[in-house]
């Protein structure tokens, strides 16, 4: 992704900006996990700040915006993939399992979040004020298509592809635990989640894994299939910073990006389009036959063909990438929505209970915009 040669920099300059940055991550981080238990009357607060929603989204945002570097002293959460259910995670074998989901279905939703993000990012208060509960998604579905819902957490400061391999085999495990013999998986994916999700169902199909003849649909809400202009933008600040020697320090800076972000500059899925070797593999992801795909796209403008709407998208993703026309894939166009409205709006969660109750192969009829979504939901 550099534009050219870089000016050499003094190496113990380098290894002196990277170990800063990495210092202050660590002692965020160390420092929230540490705090002491306060007695409150006769409650008491968690000690581990970092199990509330404030410091989960601390940890999450370090991994993703860091990766590796946010766990340089130890396993900082959430550093591996997991299943969760309260924010908290499960064990995958059958008796836990059945434990967590006491009304365990055949078919699977799984829900997973997007870059510096957890999957409390599904969850949100509702308009009453009161905790989350009945306010996510997954809980609006299940009630409507007898489905259930399964959140899973990972570090998105990772590859894309080495979070679609630990996807698979998580897969593989969470299906063969199941309580209830899994009839159908359905994948839906925030933002690089979406990414993720297909870099998954690739490997596991390539391996033949027995979870992927299970999966029917994929869901991606504002993926950046075709690269994100905004990682594109810092990978090439980046590279002009570090031929001026002045602004080397800001270079360094900017190249302790995560594997993570720094994926979505080409929306890459596959191991050998970073790690410098020949191209000697597939680009897209190759899906089963029967994996039927919707990309859903929002824009800012309510207006699908203005000049905004082109230029800006969703503020993060553009309308080009999201969509991505050379992907087999059903589409919807939501105008008036943020990039970070796709995982709360109530347009968002009527698109995808229309679509997911639909029959049919990609590219077939039903609603695609947000007029349409409207006038079928009544």
């Amino acid at each position: 992704m550099a534009l050219g040669p870089a000016t050499p920099v003094p190496t113990d300059g380098r290894r002196l900006g990277t170990d800063l940055v990495t210092r202050v991550v660590d002692t965020v981080v160390d420092t929230v996990r540490s705090l002491p238990d306060l007695a409150v009357s006769k409650a008491r607060i968690p000690g581990a700040l970092v199990k509330s929603t404030t410091g989960q989204r601390v940890v999450g945002f370090a991994n993703g915006a860091f990766g590796e570097h946010a766990a340089s002293r130890g396993d900082a959460p959430p550093a591996a993939m997991s299943v969760r259910l309260d924010h908290r995670g499960l064990r995958l074998d059958r008796d836990s399992l059945a434990a967590a989901f006491p009304s365990a279905t055949g078919r699977l939703v799984v829900f997973l979040h997007g870059l510096v993000d957890t999957e409390r990012s599904w969850f949100h208060t509702d308009p009453l004020g009161r905790e989350r509960p009945g306010t996510d998604f997954g809980s609006k579905l299940a009630t409507a298509l007898a489905c259930t819902p399964v959140y899973l957490r990972y570090n998105s400061g990772r590859h894309v592809s080495d979070n679609g391999r630990e996807l698979d085999h998580l897969l593989d495990e969470l299906v063969d635990g199941w309580p209830v013999e899994v009839t159908d998986v359905v994948l839906v994916g925030h933002s690089m989640g979406g990414l993720v999700a297909r870099s998954a169902v690739h490997q596991g199909n390539a391996r033949a894994a027995g979870w992927v003849s299970s999966v029917s649909r994929l869901v991606c809400l504002g993926t950046p299939h075709a690269g994100a202009p905004l990682e594109r933008s810092a990978a090439r600040v980046a590279a002009l910073l570090a031929r001026v020697r002045p602004a080397a320090p800001l270079s360094w800076l900017l190249a302790l990006r995560s594997d993570g972000i720094k994926d979505l500059a080409g929306g890459l899925l596959h191991e050998h389009q970073w790690a410098g070797g020949q191209d000697s593999g597939p680009s897209d992801a190759v899906l089963p036959d029967g994996v039927r795909q919707l990309y859903v796209v929002a824009t800012v403008s309510r207006s699908e063909d203005s000049v905004l709407s082109r230029v800006v998208g969703d503020l993060v993703v553009s309308t080009s990438s999201a969509a991505d026309p050379e992907r087999n894939a059903d589409r919807r166009w939501l105008g008036g929505l943020t990039h970070f409205d796709l995982v709360r709006h109530e347009t968002v969660h009527q698109t995808l209970l229309d679509w997911l109750s639909t029959t049919g192969r990609a590219g077939d009829g039903g609603p695609r915009s947000v007029v349409e979504i409207e006038e079928r939901a009544g």
